[in-house]
């Protein structure tokens, strides 16, 4: 059994555009990959330890792991599974991005270019904010993402204008990093 076939019999792939390349690329070490990290507490939980696991078992195959830690994100805060906002410190912030990554060395191998680890505070927060507005904002329709589940369950409480712009900023954080190696756009 290869590792990609490994990986959908687990359940662990659910959907892909070209499987036969994804296939190609993981079965013989080649890709690489990103998980994101949101860092709301300073400590990596039970939840966090299938993605660990996961990132660690591509990685010894040969394949590149990128940890993406949410630092610039977190400034907003998901409005994910929560019934008011969740506002951290950039101290706070901080201080679990430490603390995230000093876990996250007990499970990946950061040394000499295996994986890297990014915190998306490093690009997002130098964002010029009507500068995002254009070039991103124009890419998202309000309407599909007010039908999104994270949107739905805020709104009978009160949703902020900040949280609303979580998807934005999300969405951007990965496309920034995407678009400086290939050009993409919306």
């Amino acid at each position: 059994m290869t590792l990609y076939d490994e990986l959908v019999a687990r359940g662990l792939i659910a959907q892909v555009t070209d499987e036969a390349l994804i296939k190609d690329l993981i079965n013989n070490g080649k890709a690489t990959f990103y998980i994101g990290f949101d860092p709301t507490a300073d400590s990596l939980h039970v939840g966090h330890f299938m993605a660990l696991c996961l990132m660690k078992r591509l990685q010894m195959a040969g394949n590149k792991p990128i940890a993406l830690i949410g630092g610039g994100t977190a400034m907003i805060g998901d409005p994910s599974g929560r019934t008011d906002m969740r506002m951290l410190t950039p101290e706070q912030i901080q201080h679990n991005v430490d603390c995230f990554k000093k876990q996250m060395a007990r499970f990946i191998d950061f040394s000499d270019d295996k994986a890297l680890l990014v915190n998306n505070a490093d690009w997002l927060l130098n964002l010029n904010y009507v500068e995002l507005l254009r070039e991103v904002g124009a890419c998202f329709s309000v309407n599909n993402m007010l039908r999104a589940e994270c949107y739905k369950q805020r709104m009978e409480k009160g949703l902020s204008f900040l949280e609303f712009n979580y998807m934005i900023m999300h969405t951007a954080a990965t496309w920034s990093s995407a678009a400086t190696t290939s050009g993409a756009t919306c």
